[in-house]
């Protein structure tokens, strides 16, 4: 009779955590009907940002190396007790670390730019020149400058100011349009209803509360227009009108 070792630590899912990686999920399209434009290029940008960290990071890998070689050979010429902490530096090894840094860059180079800042750095890293020592042509390194500025401009993640001020000027109008309808199902008058019409926090949060408004339908025209509570006593109340005069005759 044989036993089986079963590592569970292995077959055992994670809970909380999605094997698939972020970039390849699929999302709902029910959940994308009200996601604005900004936030859907904010996440067409995501697989750049990822991208971006790697190359950076192996960017930065082979500049510390390059740094930390140097700084080897320095210790061991002068014979200081650090030097004997580290094998033997070589000259050679300094042109080979070199060369893997400048072919870092150059990666970073060609990867897509997620932000206008990355560009920033792809265009001082480019006048550095570094290229000159690599296979990468010029004209490659203008190409992928030229397309990261395309899709920045064709994905932006801020709308403009005349656009983000004409989205605010509509959205107070229709919340101002609302407080005017529960007023006139009210009888309220426009000198009580003139705080609110401010639409400062305090006032709308005063004028809901008074008046039994479900905010979500103030906000966004969503929903009941009164809370279940409010509902239920202005239609007790309109009952209890309707059926005084039967009650009265019986």
């Amino acid at each position: 009779m044989t036993g089986e070792i079963i590592q569970f630590s292995a077959s055992r899912p994670k809970f909380g955590k999605s094997s698939v990686p972020r970039e390849n999920r699929t999302s709902n399209p029910q959940c994308e009907e009200n996601v604005s434009t900004t936030c859907k290029n904010q996440r067409l940008r995501q697989p750049r940002h990822l991208n971006w960290r790697r190359a950076d990071s192996i960017r930065e890998y082979w500049h510390a190396s390059l740094k930390m070689g140097s700084a080897i050979s320095r210790v061991q010429n002068q014979n200081i007790p650090e030097g004997d902490l580290h094998p033997e530096f070589k000259p050679q090894d300094h042109w080979t670390v070199r060369a893997k840094y400048r072919a870092a860059i150059m990666q970073q180079l060609l990867t897509p730019a997620p932000t206008a800042a990355e560009v920033t750095w792809k265009r001082a890293a480019f006048k550095a020149g570094d290229h000159r020592y690599t296979d990468v042509k010029p004209e490659r390194i203008e190409r992928a400058i030229a397309d990261d500025l395309a899709f920045l401009a064709a994905h932006p993640v801020r709308m403009r100011n005349s656009e983000a001020m004409a989205r605010r000027r509509a959205f107070k109008e229709a919340m101002r349009r609302r407080i005017r309808e529960i007023a006139a199902s009210r009888d309220l008058s426009e000198e009580e209803i003139k705080p609110a019409l401010k639409l400062k926090h305090r006032e709308i949060a005063n004028f809901t509360e008074a008046h039994g408004v479900n905010l979500e339908w103030l906000l966004e025209g969503r929903g009941p227009i009164f809370k279940k509570d409010r509902l239920r006593e202005i239609v007790r109340a309109v009952l209890d009108e309707e059926l005084a005069p039967i009650d009265q005759e019986a």
